[in-house]
This record gives structure tokens, C-alpha cells and sequence, in this order.
């Protein structure tokens, strides 16, 4: 019995004296103004799987052939010296014919089960299609272009130069040889670097994690005490806790001059407030139109109206607006004063406030807090320099008065809003009963 044949590469199409002859490479144009070894390189990221390499080169035009071992090839090592046939055919008629063709038989034998036909086009002198396969294939890939014809089948193309493997073998030069594609340092070279940068790197997330957990500690430590955040937001929001009164009194002063009754509609009451830093007059209909509230406060903003529960806006109800300015100032607002415990203002403040209640004009002061609040500060914040803010109102103050009462309010008083409601009647203005919201603001200590 005779022993099974070694394995053989498909594409050996012939035995020459110059050396075998491969062929089935793919051809790869190189970029202009490259190194060869870059342009081997260009071409290998184009046939990434790529061992070997063959050149052809006509005058300028130069194109490399890449050998991508098959599947059935990959245990199969290429022939010692092994040829380009593609690079052989261009080497012998490029500069002649560059755009020749070679159609050889290629007998069965080895790991061929059958007849194949190879097929090489030039284009510019250099290989563009170097294939191995069936007849059909083989003419498909010659494509309809006329192109001059070297073949040893004079049958079927009978123009044809005569052509055979020896003859295309004596076309072999030095780039017709296919070598290794040398190896790109690079690569390693990146390697390399990327190992030592990750031993780096990993020292370095080893002393960062050190680093972390201490910053982490001391953040702990720092949460844990809400001095710092609580200074920090009192520095920020002191040097605008209150409404500067002179600015807020001259707002309300303008109120006086409202006029109750415009064409077609009726002051219902009005209101400033200085953190809004607007105005606004709410007016109620008697028989007259939006156009004509329009006319009447020209320099006011209309607003309309929805009732409770009731999306759509009412026809009998509108509100006008205009912008002021009350400057945010700190409290007390006397220079080098400082503001005491809430006792101790009570009692300098008290002697005016009895006068108030005497004359049925109450300063309500509802129950203080630590201001400013800051998340995570506890209501229970205890510090030196803390301070307590609760909210102050005084309501239903007759009209001659509350001019004074916004002026003459204690220090540690910061007015924020002024409501006016009008009655109705023969003389509205002796029906004028105002309201004003504030807060109030002590030492904690």
C-alpha cells in the first residue's frame, strides 16, 4: 500500500528549473512617498492574516502580492525560494504590453482535484488579477477589456502569444521571490511600553487608593462636623438676609398714590414684595374690558386671572405688574452694630412693640430656627457665631400707620412683603387695611 501523499499547497501551480511557481496573491497598490517598510506595512492592514510578500515593479509602478495561507494551507509551510508567477509575467511583458494577460492550464495533481486555469491581468504593467480556478472563472476574469494574450491554449484564443511555465519562469527577479513580511517592531515595542506602563500604573493606583482613603477619612471626619458647611453657607447668604428698608418704604409709599377706580374696573388690593422685585395690583371688572385696564396702567404688565380649581382664565379678575428694585442688604444695617439674642432685642425693643399691641397693631414673631438652613445641619446647631431667624407679620394696620411701621420696626426686623386690601365703599382710601410679612433674625448665643 502505498503511503498518503504529503500535504501540498493548491496554489503551486508548476515545477520550474528557476523554482516553483505560486499563484492566487492578492495585489496591493502602496500609498505615494511611503517606505518600503511602511508600504508593507499599509499593505499587511489590508490582508491582515498575510505571511509572505512578492513585488512587481514596471518603471514606477510598483504593487505587492500577499500569500494568505487557506484553510487547507495553514499546515503546509511555502516552498523554499518560491515564486510569483504574477510577478514573473509582469517582470517578462510589463514594460511591453502593460496591459497583457496570461491564461495557462494548470493540470490536477496534489492537493488539485482537477483541471484549473490560471489567470493573470496587468494594468500598467503590474498585476491587478492573479487568480486560480475553473474555466468559466478563469474567462470572467479576464474580463471584456482587449487586451494582448499570452496562453499555451492557441485554441481558444488564437492570437495568442505562446506561453508555458518555463518561459514565465525565466521572468523570475528578486521581487518575484516571496520572503517573510519582516516583523514590525512596533508592536512589541508597544508591548513593551504597555507593560511597564501598567506595572506603573498599578503602583500608582496602589499610592492613589492610599491617597483616597485618607481624602475619604477626612471627609468623614469633616461631615461629621457641620461647622464648616454651616460658616460657609452663612458667609454666603448674610450679606443678603434682608430687604433694604428705605427702598421697600418708598415702594410702599407709591402705593397711596393708586387710583381704586379706573374705567371699567376696581383696585382690589396690591402688593410689593421685595424678593419677587415686583409689584402687582389685582383689579376686579365692573363693566369694563381688558383693552380698557390696558390704557389705564400703561406701564404695568397684564396677568390674567384663573379661578380656584379652574384651569381656563375668569373674565372678571386681572392683575398688573411692574418690576422695582430693593437692594439685599445684611442685618443690623448700622455699621459696627451686631445683633443680639432674641431676649435681649425683645427687651430693648419692648417699650415699642407695647405701644403696637396698645394701639391693636400686634408684631407677631413666630418661633426662631438656625438660619441660614443647610442640609444635614441639625436643627439642634449650636456655635458662637450662629444665627436664628423666625417669621414676623403685622397684620390689618390702618393706612396713616404703616408707613411708620415699616420705618420704625425694630433692627433686627426685615420686612419683605406689603399687602394692601381696598374695601369697597363711599371713601375706599378710610377702608384701606394693609398687611406686611417679614422675618426676623437674633443671635443664638
Amino acid at each position: 500500500m502505498n503511503a498518503a501523499a504529503p500535504p501540498t499547497i493548491e496554489r503551486v501551480i508548476a515545477h520550474t528549473a528557476a523554482g516553483e511557481l505560486l499563484g492566487g496573491l492578492l495585489w496591493r497598490a502602496p500609498s505615494a512617498g511611503k517606505s518600503r517598510a511602511r508600504a508593507l506595512r499599509e499593505a499587511q492592514s489590508l490582508t491582515s492574516e498575510a505571511t509572505h510578500v512578492a513585488q512587481a515593479q514596471v518603471g514606477e509602478q510598483l504593487r505587492y502580492g500577499m500569500y494568505q495561507a487557506r484553510a487547507s494551507e495553514e499546515a503546509v509551510a511555502l516552498p523554499k525560494g518560491v515564486l510569483s508567477a504574477a510577478a514573473c509575467f509582469a517582470h517578462r511583458v510589463g514594460a511591453t504590453a502593460p496591459n497583457a494577460a496570461l491564461v495557462l492550464g494548470v493540470p490536477a495533481g496534489g492537493a488539485r482535484k482537477e483541471d484549473r486555469y490560471y489567470v493573470v491581468c496587468l494594468e500598467d504593467g503590474v498585476p491587478v488579477v492573479d487568480v486560480l480556478s475553473h474555466e468559466a472563472e478563469a474567462r470572467n476574469a479576464l474580463g471584456a477589456d482587449d487586451r494582448p494574450i499570452w496562453s499555451d491554449n492557441p485554441v481558444a484564443y488564437p492570437n495568442c502569444e505562446p506561453a508555458d511555465f518555463e518561459w514565465l519562469a525565466m521572468g523570475a527577479d528578486r521581487g518575484a521571490r516571496l520572503v517573510p513580511i519582516p516583523l514590525n517592531p512596533w508592536p512589541l515595542a508597544i508591548a513593551a511600553g504597555i507593560v511597564l506602563a501598567l506595572a506603573g500604573a498599578w503602583m500608582g493606583v496602589q499610592h492613589a487608593r492610599a491617597v483616597e482613603q485618607r481624602r475619604i477619612a477626612a471627609a468623614a471626619a469633616a461631615a461629621a462636623d457641620p461647622v464648616p458647611r454651616y460658616l460657609a453657607a452663612l458667609a454666603l447668604e448674610r450679606p443678603r438676609m434682608a430687604a433694604e428698608r428705605q427702598a421697600l418704604v418708598a415702594a410702599v409709599t407709591d402705593m397711596f398714590a393708586y387710583r381704586v377706580w379706573v374705567p371699567g374696573w376696581r383696585l382690589a388690593s396690591a402688593e410689593c414684595d421685595a424678593r419677587a422685585q415686583r409689584c402687582s395690583r389685582d383689579w376686579v371688572r365692573q363693566g369694563g374690558t381688558w383693552d380698557d385696564l390696558r390704557r389705564a396702567v400703561p406701564h404695568e404688565r397684564l396677568e390674567l386671572l384663573t379661578a380656584p380649581g379652574s384651569p381656563v382664565p375668569g373674565l372678571d379678575a386681572a392683575r398688573t405688574t411692574r418690576s422695582i428694585r430693593i437692594p439685599r442688604v445684611a442685618l443690623p444695617a448700622a455699621s459696627g452694630a451686631r445683633l443680639g439674642p432674641l431676649p435681649d432685642a425683645l427687651e430693648q425693643a419692648g417699650a415699642q412693640l407695647q405701644v403696637w399691641r396698645d394701639a391693636d397693631v400686634p408684631l407677631e414673631l413666630k418661633r426662631p430656627s438656625v438660619w441660614p438652613r443647610v442640609p444635614d445641619v441639625p436643627s439642634t446647631f449650636s456655635h458662637p457665631q450662629a444665627l436664628l431667624a423666625g417669621e414676623a407679620t403685622l397684620r390689618n394696620v390702618p393706612g396713616p400707620f404703616i408707613l411708620e411701621a415699616l420705618r420704625n420696626a425694630p433692627s433686627f426686623v426685615s420686612w419683605e412683603s406689603v399687602r394692601v386690601d381696598v374695601g369697597e365703599g363711599a371713601d375706599p382710601r378710610a377702608l384701606l387695611r394693609f398687611s406686611a410679612h417679614g422675618a426676623f433674625y437674633a443671635a443664638a448665643h
